[in-house]
């Protein structure tokens, strides 16, 4: 439960801020589904390097140390979105337009020298295991090896009804899904969906569908990841 947890106001802004920058790049490539299981398993992935170095490593034994907030998860979306879309620039007010790698290595860097000297022992090994795993995780997927299908699978099945949830939970976590979702479900229960809903879907393909042939445009075909080739294919049988 750390990575839904903060220690004050300005630690969650901050955490809120970045997601969305790095979430909105990262979304358009990937889609909504993708950006929910990047996320949690970031959180699980910064806890499990925290756990397994503060457990492990001596000279963090000694510290009194603790994991709490959601950096771990962000940094796993903001690494995953470099590592997509490495050019792709921001305006910094004092350095001006400075490419997305540039700005995460540098986050990296700083946790790296921030552990060193001590500061923060917990949060840096947190943050920078959820960085890494979002890196791994694209680099992976470019190979067609999808580190969250385990993950993207309970999703999935939460939203089928498969899994038992109390009634106002699911209904709670749904009306935070994409219309995607809702299309799917609605065509495993075979029920008619709305002109709204129909129209939704529609546009919410559409987007994902030029998105991937942004990319397919920029970096080719063979960069796209396992999840967008299947979501092409799935479109040219339409």
């Amino acid at each position: 439960t750390h990575m839904f947890t903060h220690q004050g106001i300005w630690h969650f802004a901050m955490n809120m801020l970045l997601l969305t920058w790095m979430g909105r790049l990262y979304l358009a490539e990937v889609g909504s589904r993708r950006l929910l299981s990047t996320y949690l398993a970031g959180g699980l992935a910064g806890f499990l390097a925290y756990f397994v170095l503060t457990n492990g490593f001596k000279p963090l034994q000694g510290e009194s140390t603790f994991a709490l907030g959601a950096s771990a998860s962000v940094m796993a979306v903001f690494g995953a979105a470099a590592t997509l879309r490495p050019e792709s620039r921001f305006n910094l007010i004092l350095f001006g337009p400075v490419a997305l790698k540039h700005l995460f290595w540098g986050y990296v860097v700083l946790d790296y020298f921030g552990l060193s000297q001590g500061a923060n022992p917990g949060g840096n090994v947190a943050h920078l295991g959820g960085a890494l795993f979002g890196v791994l995780l694209v680099k992976q997927d470019m190979k067609g090896v999808n580190l969250v299908g385990w993950l993207e699978w309970v999703l999935d099945a939460m939203m089928s009804g498969s899994i038992q949830v109390p009634r106002r939970k699911r209904n709670q976590f749904r009306a935070s899904t994409s219309n995607r979702w809702k299309a799917q479900e609605r065509a495993e229960s075979r029920a008619p969906m709305s002109d709204d809903e129909f129209n939704a879907d529609k546009a919410d393909r559409q987007a994902r569908l030029d998105a991937i042939l942004d990319k397919i445009s920029k970096h080719g075909y063979d960069h796209l990841s396992a999840e967008d080739k299947r979501f092409l294919f799935e479109q040219s049988q339409r």
